[in-house]
Order: structure tokens, then C-alpha cells, then sequence
């Protein structure tokens, strides 16, 4: 029996479930966009927390560091090097480079901090990764439980040409909420103006996403004036629409996003992920601005949700 039992252990001396063996060590190589603030504070939690969890090297690339030539370089030596275990992504272009450059399924690939990861990522069904993507039925329940029950009527802003899937996500779940959402749809950014004078009267709230039509520092800076003027809430999507007046904006920690895609990580050279994670992020009501506009924040306050700095 001895002997079977020790013949056994050097036939299969990993875990024959497909997890790793102890003391297993592994090469990651992160690849980051840019050497900006969120993508650096991402980079630096996507470390800290992989040596935390499993014995790997990490290389890091800024890959605004290298142009053209450069880069094309660089693709082909890691592409042609056969000891890395996985390259993780941070930020779209990081993203489109580490897919170009391991196409097949040797290197397992991660992406993290990408909006839409599906205009980045050929095939991104598959990919896995944690996006900056908040699903719409999270976000209605908290703007529902931030702003209140006196907020039924949100006016949503988009362009159909580009978030005509997030509407239609966005108004499954108002209905199972029981609050009405206002189609905003704009083709163009003259046409807000308009728009909101033609609607301020059937919103209670306005809900500000991601569009590339909609979004610019000026246009929102000027809808969440035209709002704060109504007493309408304004709800964004980070710090500057905030610190710009909105009364609630969703805020991710980027140092906690590299914690979360580290995790997502070691699951998938553990061979024990199979899909992408939605993002952590936060809840950030603005006290000075509800206060002015006669809206009381409940208490007590659950994570996510908190009063903002």
C-alpha cells in the first residue's frame, strides 16, 4: 500500500484537480497604459495584493514609454518568451496590446480598468477582467436609495448610437424599482439645452453616464448648474462631477480596483475563475448640495454608499 501510495505521488505530484501545487510560482507581466495617478494607484494594489495572495514576479510596462517602432519591439519579445504564466492589462490601450500581443490561450490575460471592455477586446466574451462598468440596476438602487423616495422620475441622458443597451438595462430595472426613467436620447450636444428646458418639469433627478456624445467638462458643468438652480439632483459617475455640485456621484478607488483584479488573477492561474468581476467602487453623496436642495440623507449609511469629502 506504501508503495502504490508513493508511486501515486510522483505520477501526479500537482493537486489532479487542475489547482496548483503548493510552492507553485508563477510570471505575470502587468502592462499598464499610461503612467497617470489611477492606472499607477491600480498597478501598485494589483501588486501589493499578489504578493499577498500566491508566490509570483511581477513585471511591470509602462507602455506609454515606448512608440511604434519601440513597441512593435517589444510585442515580439514577450511574444516569443515562453515562461510567462499571464499578462494583465491595465487601461484600454494595455488592453488591445496585451490581446494582439498573446492571441491564443498559452499566456492567460486579464484585463482591468476599461470602460466597454467589448470595444477593446476582440472576442471579450470570453475575456476576463473587471471593467469600469457599473450595471445599471446597481446604480438605480442606489441613486433610489441615496436621493430618496421623493426621486421617481430620472431623466436619463444618452446618445442611442452608443448606450442604447445601457438604456434598455437601465429601464428593466426602473420598472422592477417602480420608478419611471426619462429617455434623454440626444444625437448631439446642442440639443441638451433644449432638451432639458423642454423636460425639467418631468424629472425629479438627472443621471449622468458615460457618453462620448453627452459628456464634456462643459456640458456637465453646465447641466448640473442649470439643475442645482431647479433644485434637480444631479447624479455622475466620479470625482469631478462631485466637486462640480452633482448631489451623488459613483467614485471608484483604483488602488482597491487593482486589489480586486489581483484576486481575479490568482483565481485564473489557480484555473478556478471563469468569468469577469463588476467593479467595487463607492457612493458618494454630496451633503452641502442635498442640504441646499431640502433632501435629508438617510441614516444609517451601508457600504457602498457614504457622505462624500
Amino acid at each position: 500500500m506504501l508503495f502504490w501510495m508513493m508511486a501515486w505521488g510522483a505520477l501526479c505530484p500537482a493537486h489532479c484537480d487542475g489547482t496548483e501545487a503548493e510552492g507553485k510560482s508563477y510570471r505575470v507581466v502587468a502592462f499598464s497604459s499610461k503612467n497617470i495617478r489611477p492606472y499607477v494607484e491600480a498597478m501598485d494594489g494589483l501588486r501589493e495584493r499578489l504578493a499577498e495572495a500566491i508566490d509570483a514576479r511581477v513585471d511591470v510596462v509602462m507602455l506609454d514609454q515606448y512608440a511604434d517602432k519601440a513597441r512593435d519591439d517589444l510585442a515580439e519579445q514577450f511574444s516569443s518568451e515562453e515562461s510567462i504564466d499571464l499578462a494583465a492589462a491595465i487601461g484600454p490601450e494595455a488592453a488591445a496590446f496585451v490581446w494582439e500581443t498573446f492571441p491564443d490561450a498559452s499566456v492567460a490575460k486579464v484585463y482591468s480598468v476599461i470602460l466597454n471592455p467589448e470595444k477593446v477586446i476582440p472576442a471579450s466574451r470570453s475575456a476576463i477582467g473587471v471593467s469600469l462598468n457599473i450595471p445599471a440596476a446597481d446604480q438605480l438602487r442606489a441613486i433610489h436609495q441615496g436621493l430618496g423616495p421623493s426621486v421617481r422620475r430620472i431623466g436619463l441622458f444618452f446618445d442611442p448610437a452608443l448606450n442604447s443597451d445601457f438604456f434598455s438595462a437601465a429601464r428593466a430595472a426602473a420598472m422592477e424599482l417602480d420608478v419611471d426613467l426619462v429617455p434623454m436620447a440626444v444625437a448631439s450636444r446642442k440639443d441638451i439645452p433644449f432638451l432639458l428646458e423642454e423636460c425639467w418639469d418631468s424629472m425629479d433627478c438627472i443621471w449622468l453616464i458615460p457618453d462620448q456624445t453627452v459628456i464634456s467638462e462643459s456640458i456637465s458643468q453646465y447641466i448640473i448648474k442649470q439643475a442645482v438652480l431647479k433644485k434637480v439632483p444631479v447624479v455622475g459617475y466620479n470625482q469631478f462631477f462631485y466637486d462640480s455640485g452633482a448631489a451623488m456621484a459613483f467614485v471608484f478607488d483604483y488602488h482597491t480596483l487593482g486589489r480586486q483584479s489581483a484576486d481575479l488573477i490568482a483565481d485564473v492561474l489557480r484555473q478556478t475563475a471563469s468569468k469577469s468581476q463588476n467593479p467595487a467602487f463607492n457612493v458618494w453623496l454630496n451633503a452641502v448640495v442635498l442640504k441646499k436642495m431640502g433632501i435629508e440623507i438617510s441614516q444609517p449609511l451601508t457600504l457602498p454608499m457614504m457622505v462624500g469629502p
